[in-house]
This record gives structure tokens, sequence and C-alpha cells, in this order.
């Protein structure tokens, strides 16, 4: 209490001692700056309380003043500037109207403080509680896109989706009036770690495919583009087996860079429908982020999933049939999880088959079109090769009766 009555007294003094109000503001502009430079919170933390007071006599200082602080808030170390910037926003509770670019940029401020702390969390809540869309004053597209994608890309690194989706919407909206080709970069990849973020590997793979050949005017360097294509492989490795995938699996394999991205031998097994063994997939899962790891209901990981039904795939590129105990032993699985793994992929008819379980046999059918060709090429040298033997054989059988 004996600060703020100390301050009182020295704002009083100034009123007092000088009659215009452009020579009141220049002195209080000179306090603000003088407490400023001596990094004094307690002093600044009064100031704002006599301004904000209720009936307070300054309130005719009490905007220009409060926009003074924030502008030079940025001066004080973090811990003062977060110290302050909290205490002033709690004092604006309820009279934001009056003070909203004052609010604007100290939520800012303190913004950047919490990423410094990595609390991504309160940044991203602190953005968010500015008002883009109906304060008094008019923020452009570029500006309110700007801010929506920063809140959902604070969003993600706190591993909150559902709270960056719902800003990546509102930045959906507004994004067709911007022009700048990063921000538009920045919104896109934005979508696709929430599609990755929520599990959903095969849109999330589609589009990180998709942004990382994109050369955007050569504003986009190539490290970023392969960070994209990184993770496009990541997503396209954990998504379900099925067509959808394999022709993802065919772009990214398409692609000449393709070769120098880690994990590149494993995508290679899943394009050319090889199996995979339990080795590989350990390596590749310690490469992995905390929500691709995440444990799925039925007890396996999404990685797990992704591998056993990628086999089944393969198995059936290879046999017309098997034993379901045979298939397991291939999948490195008992037999009744390989048949309740195959009986789900034929159901959702991304597995061509039936299963026979009077006979414990699963039938594989519709095999692989490039496969079948191959076979009817041999099929046909080999005729050929038996015809060029049969007439040598006739000709030396003639040879011996002439002789």
């Amino acid at each position: 209490m004996a600060g703020a009555s100390g301050m009182l007294q020295v704002l009083s003094n100034i009123i007092s001692s000088t009659s215009d109000a452009s020579g009141r503001m220049e002195k209080l502009g000179e306090l603000v700056k003088t407490v400023i430079a001596q990094h004094d919170i307690p002093k600044l933390k009064d100031l704002v309380d006599c301004m904000l007071a209720e009936e307070s006599t300054f309130a005719l200082f009490a905007r220009p003043v409060l926009q003074q602080v924030a502008e030079k808030m940025d001066q004080l170390k973090n811990t003062e500037l977060k110290e302050l910037g909290l205490h002033t926003l709690d004092r604006l509770k309820g009279r934001v109207v009056s003070f909203e670019e004052e609010d604007f940029v100290i939520r800012e401020l303190l913004s950047e403080v919490f990423q410094a702390e990595g609390n991504w969390s309160e940044a991203a809540k602190c953005l968010a509680a500015i008002n883009l869309e109906t304060g008094t004053r008019c923020r452009t597209a570029m500006q309110k896109a700007e801010k929506y994608v920063k809140i959902a890309e604070l969003y993600l690194e706190d591993d909150d989706p559902v709270s960056a989706d719902t800003f990546c919407t509102r930045a959906a909206m507004v994004m067709h009036e911007v022009d700048e080709v990063p921000l538009q970069l920045r919104y896109k990849v934005c979508h696709a770690r929430i599609m990755d973020s929520k599990r959903k590997f095969l849109d999330a793979a589609s589009k990180y495919c998709d942004l990382s050949q994109q050369t955007f005017g050569g504003q986009i360097c190539e490290a970023d583009l392969m960070q994209l294509l990184k993770s496009g492989v990541t997503c396209a490795i954990l998504a379900p087996a099925g067509p959808q995938r394999s022709r993802i699996l065919a772009l990214l394999c398409k692609d000449e860079r393709i070769r120098s991205v880690e994990h590149f031998e494993i995508l290679h097994k899943m394009f050319m429908e090889r199996l995979i063994r339990g080795s590989e997939v350990h390596k590749f899962s310690e490469s992995l982020l905390p929500h691709q790891k995440a444990m799925m209901p039925d007890g396996q990981t999404v990685l797990d999933r992704a591998v056993l039904q990628h086999n089944v795939l393969a198995a059936s590129r290879v046999y017309k049939n098997m034993k379901l105990p045979d298939l397991g032993s291939l999948l490195e699985v008992s037999g009744d999880r390989a048949e309740k793994i195959a009986a789900k992929m034929i159901s959702e008819r991304r597995l061509d088959g039936y299963i026979d379980q009077r006979s414990g046999v699963i039938h594989f059918e519709g095999g692989d079109e490039n496969l079948q060709q191959w076979d009817r090429h041999i099929r046909n040298v080999c005729n050929q090769v038996n015809c060029v033997l049969g007439k040598i054989k006739d000709e030396q059988t003639q040879k011996m009766c002439e002789g």
C-alpha cells in the first residue's frame, strides 16, 4: 500500500505542477521511461494500478500511459516482463475493449516469454485470448491468418491437435485472401501436422508428399523441403496398407531425393511389397515421435499394425493360399492374430481373398497384375526354349538316321 500511495503522490505532483495536457503527458512519458530503465517492477505495477483504479483521477491519461508501458516492456528481462505483463492483464479484465491495442502488445510479448520457457500451452492461450474478429480495430486477413496459424503451431508443440485444428480452421476462412507464400506453406504444413497428430497418417502422408515436391518459386529452402519429404516417408510407412497407400508409396519412390532420406530401405521394401522383419521395425520405431508410438485399443502400436498389414499384402503377392498357422509364423505372430488381421483387411476391401475356417486356410485372390504378366513372359520364354530344344533334338535324330 505504501508503494501505491508513493506512486499516487508522484502522479499527483505531475498533474498539479503542469497545467496543459501535453505537458503532463510528456512528464508521464518520462516517468515511464525512467522506471522501465530502472527495472523497478513494483513501481511499474503501482503505476498500472493507479491508472486503472476505479474513478481514477488519471483516467484521461490511462490509455496513452499504458500504451507506452506496453511498448517499452520488451526492454525488461523475461522474468520481469512476465510479472508485469500478467499483473497488467489481470487489471485489464473486463476493460479490454478500451485497451485493445495495449492488450494485444502485452499478450504478444508474454507469448514470446512462454515460448522461451517451453510453455507452449500458455503461449498459445495468451495469443488465443486476443480479439481479432469483433474488436474496434480492423485486422487484415494477413494479420488474422498469421496469428491463427501461429496459435495452431503452438498447440501442436503442446501435442494438442484438437485445439490446433480449431485455429487452423479459422485460418482457412481467410487464407484465400493471403498472397504471402511462406505463410501459405506454414498453414499447409500445420494442417498436415494436425492430420499426423490425429494419427490420420494416410492424409498426412499425402499432404507432406505434395508439399515436399513444390518449389514455391525458390522461397523455401531445400532443407525444409527435405524435412517435409522425411515426414511424408514416416507417415506413409505408418499408414494402413491398401491401394491408397500404394499410390503414395509410388509417388515417394519416384522422387529423385528419396534415396538420401532416412528409412528409405523400409519404404522401398513396402513399395516393392516385400516382407519386413522385426529388426527393421525396431530400428525405425526409435525415430518416431511420441504420438506415433501411441498404443491402440487392441494393444498394438500404429507401427505394429501397419507392418503386419503390409506383410499380409506381401504374402498375398507370393502365395495363392496358406494355412493360418503358417501365415502367423511368417508375420511373427500367432495364427489367431494373423486370422484377425487378414479378416479385417478383407472386410475393408484392402485385401482380395477369403478365409476357409473349417480347413484353417486363407486363399488370396486377384494377385498382382505385374507379377502375373511377368509369369506369362517367363512361360512364353520357356515354351520357346522347349520349341528350340525340340527342333535340335529332331535334327540330331534325323542326322543319326541318315548316318
